[in-house]
């Protein structure tokens, strides 16, 4: 068999990449270890500034639910910011119907789609690239995508393996819950709730209410570790954050841990996501954002931009590296600026502090920059700067008590 493109991994990075290239009439197979649907662990929460950049996940009913507000929550409880928006500033997505819708999707626009289908071998070289299947089935292709998760076979293969320094770890359930109990507790506006530091932990707890879901995890930050730190009994720190939340009366009395998953993310983008006919796509590539672990958004878009690199080397019909860099210098114009400041900024997730949430809490300026992260942007220069001087003021009023 023989493909324009083959793309290891039908997750958000791969499914777009394979759409992207079939639209353009490119002949693309897209592969994954599982059959589909399939579940993958996951808080499920899409800024609207997603829905917004691909606007047929709302179109093709793969939103469970929309919400208004959020609630981030001070590591001593001291203080709470509440944030409130007229219209929606996040998307609640379960990822099993999710993924799959988004399979559907490229399938739709011309890619194969091959579920159940390990990858054992991946071989490239300035001509062509071959992945080889469990059971001995070969594949050629002029480019290969890997987009197979942050343990990705592929990028190792390719010689770019994780750096296990560079991850977070995290723990959650999702409990299915009338919707009459989710009006109950969230409302019509399906409030989001942050803790920093949940159950001691150097990361940050989340409740996130759906349709008739409820998804609750925590997640913790090893950069933020110091070397002689040990890493915290996720499970453990998972059900005393249930029990403040239950103390709280923020969740039903009746949610229970049953059986949480565990799952891992990257924290810092691979040196180089581009080699010989290959790219690197989504967690795989490291793309995930390192301050909150969020990365369906990094996923697609860096699957986008590997599409549209792709396509653009299959129409010059010629393949060298240094075509192939032009897929990074996209992503890191997209996105990739603020990754060192925003890594540098979750190493501190140890002790976020009281301060940082009262002046959220206070100040209405830095709850607008706040709503504006989840609805139209990343963090650019200009909002960067704004935000900076609103917290820099904050900190002063706070020193002389007059926040």
């Amino acid at each position: 068999m023989k493909y324009d493109v083959v793309v290891v991994g039908a997750g958000p990075a791969g499914a777009t990449a394979a759409k992207v290239l079939a639209e353009k009439g490119v002949s693309v197979l897209l592969l994954d270890k599982h059959t589909f649907p399939r579940d993958k662990p996951c808080g499920g929460g899409l800024p609207m500034r997603v829905l917004k950049r691909y606007p047929y996940i709302q179109k093709n009913g793969l939103i469970e639910s929309l919400s208004y507000g959020i609630s981030i929550h001070s590591t001593k409880l001291l203080h709470q910011a509440d944030l409130d928006n007229s219209t929606p500033i996040a998307g609640m997505v379960l990822r099993k119907p999710f993924d799959a819708g988004l399979v559907t999707l490229a399938s739709e626009a011309g890619a194969a789609f091959q579920g159940g289908s390990a990858v054992v071998k991946v071989t490239t070289n300035p001509q062509h690239a071959m992945v080889t299947l469990e059971g001995g089935t070969i594949i050629g292709a002029s480019y290969v995508i890997a987009a197979d998760g942050v343990a990705s076979h592929m990028a190792r293969q390719l010689g770019h393996p994780q750096d296990s320094r560079n991850i977070g770890a995290c723990v959650l359930e999702e409990y299915p819950v009338p919707s009459q109990v989710m009006d109950q507790f969230f409302g019509d506006q399906r409030r989001l709730h942050i803790y920093l530091n949940a159950s001691g932990i150097a990361g940050y707890g989340w409740v996130f209410p759906k349709k008739e879901h409820l998804n609750i995890g925590i997640g913790e930050f090893y950069q933020a570790l110091g070397p002689q730190q040990p890493k915290h009994n996720l499970k453990t720190a998972y059900a005393q954050f249930l029990d403040l939340l239950r103390t709280q009366k923020v969740i039903p009395g009746t949610i229970h841990p049953l059986s949480p998953k565990g799952g891992v993310f990257p924290t810092h983008p691979q040196r180089r996501t581009y080699g010989d006919r290959s790219i690197l796509c989504g967690d795989a590539g490291g793309l995930t954002q390192p301050l909150t672990g969020e990365g369906i958004y990094y996923a697609m878009i860096s699957g986008e931009l590997a599409g549209k690199a792709l396509v653009q080397a299959l129409e010059a019909d010629q393949s060298t590296v240094q075509e192939l860099a032009l897929y990074q210098r996209w992503w890191i114009q997209e996105f990739g600026h603020d990754y060192k400041r925003y890594y540098q900024a979750s190493r501190h997730w140890q002790s976020p502090g009281e301060t940082i949430v009262k002046i959220i809490e206070k100040d209405p300026k830095v709850q607008a920059i706040g709503l504006s992260l989840f609805t139209d942007h990343i963090m650019n220069k200009d909002i960067r700067w704004a935000l900076g001087r609103r917290l820099v003021i904050g900190i002063f009023k706070s020193w002389f008590g007059r926040l």
